[in-house]
């Protein structure tokens, strides 16, 4: 079998349940497996996901309801509140870095996204 030149060669791992779920999928839909995975990381990476768009919407509302949370307001001693703590750790699950550089109306959020 010879393989494109447009084509590099990748390795990944998957559970056993993936495994099964995309086999089914590529025979029931007859594309190939690497295709289904070309075009998965193709959209998870696209600038104009809606996916991502809506799964970035979803938890910068989370981290907005968190902010405003009066009992999240308590503060540790190192100056940070629980909120804020919260709010930094929901931001590393963002499929995206917000356009802005924050994700909330205090703006404290601007590391960069690692993703799911």
């Amino acid at each position: 079998m010879t393989f494109s030149k447009n084509y590099r060669q990748f390795m990944a791992y998957f559970s056993e349940d993936l495994m099964e779920k995309l086999r089914g999928y590529s025979k029931e839909t007859k594309t190939p497996m690497s295709q289904l995975v070309r075009e998965g990381v193709s959209a998870r990476i696209a600038d104009d996901n809606l996916f991502a768009e809506g799964f970035n919407q979803g938890m910068n509302k989370a981290i907005s309801v968190i902010h405003d949370l009066q009992f999240a307001q308590m503060r540790f001693p190192s100056g940070a509140s629980y909120a804020e703590l919260i709010e930094n750790e929901l931001v590393k699950h963002m499929w995206r870095k917000p356009v802005d550089g924050g994700s909330n109306e205090s703006g404290n959020i601007e590391e960069p996204v690692s993703g799911l």
